[in-house]
């Protein structure tokens, strides 16, 4: 008797689980085209937000202070999809199983700086800077620092630096941002900064507004560009280093 009962019990249980779940809307969300006029999730505190303003449509977005909180959100149908990087991602799979990420990600780029196609000099500088901060683990430890919300490096230029004016944007955390206190701060700032320390320079930083950067560069009116650049081989005008930064963006969705 209490073996059966106990296994009334369980079933219960399951019953009154799959009930719940059953309860979400299905997921409608499978390409990135059908993010248009959808209810998006983003974790506070990562580069989520910034991404998700910049869809070219119509977007309904909430931000949440856990990824707990995001995934239990998505997975009672209360939003629509999340955007997500890659940890923010991988803390939702371990809170439920009931989500999954799209094989389209909504971000795959590679960031690089941008120089004047005339000063060859000035590329390779940079590349061979970034090689070293590469090969030492330097870079990898300031883009890490940064999805961990630890404070950035006090970046001390060394002795008898000669200046060098570099564009930035400065509208979008935690690559480039202005801080409470109008300081300049972000991991492009920390990977120029450990790049000019490399070279013995010290970065003069020129905020400008996102479209007014790559002509800044072009034109030689700052010796190189950062700021969520990707390479173009079509603008004959610019040359473009290495990447200092890869960054995925995925749409989670539930199962």
């Amino acid at each position: 008797m209490r073996k059966l009962f106990s296994t009334a019990l369980a079933v219960f249980i399951l019953f009154s689980l799959s009930a719940c779940n059953a309860g979400a809307p299905d997921n409608h969300v499978f390409t990135r085209a059908d993010l248009a006029g959808a209810s998006v999730g983003v974790l506070d505190g990562t580069a989520s937000p910034g991404y998700a303003r910049l869809f070219e449509g119509e977007l309904y977005v909430g931000v949440y202070e856990s990824a707990e909180a995001l995934a239990a959100e998505l997975k009672s149908g209360g939003i629509d999809c999340a955007i997500a990087d890659e940890d923010t991602y991988d803390k939702m799979r371990d809170y439920t199983s009931a989500v999954t990420k799209l094989k389209e990600a909504y971000v795959d780029a590679r960031y690089v700086l941008a120089v004047s196609a005339e000063n060859r000099l000035m590329l390779e500088n940079l590349n061979a800077a970034l090689g070293r901060l590469r090969d030492s683990g330097e870079l990898k430890r300031i883009e890490e620092a940064w999805k961990l919300g630890l404070e950035s490096v006090e970046w001390t230029p060394p002795a008898d630096s000669r200046a060098v004016s570099v564009a930035v944007t400065a509208e979008f955390y935690p690559y480039a941002f202005l801080d409470d206190n109008g300081e300049l701060r972000g991991l492009e700032i920390d990977v120029v900064r450990a790049v000019c320390a490399d070279l013995g320079l010290e970065p003069e930083f020129m905020v400008v507004k996102p479209d007014m950067l790559l002509y800044m560069a072009q034109s030689g009116k700052t010796s190189f560009a950062v700021g969520r650049i990707e390479a173009d081989p079509e603008n004959e005008g610019l040359a473009y280093t290495e990447s200092y930064c890869h960054s995925t963006q995925l749409i989670v969705v539930r199962k």
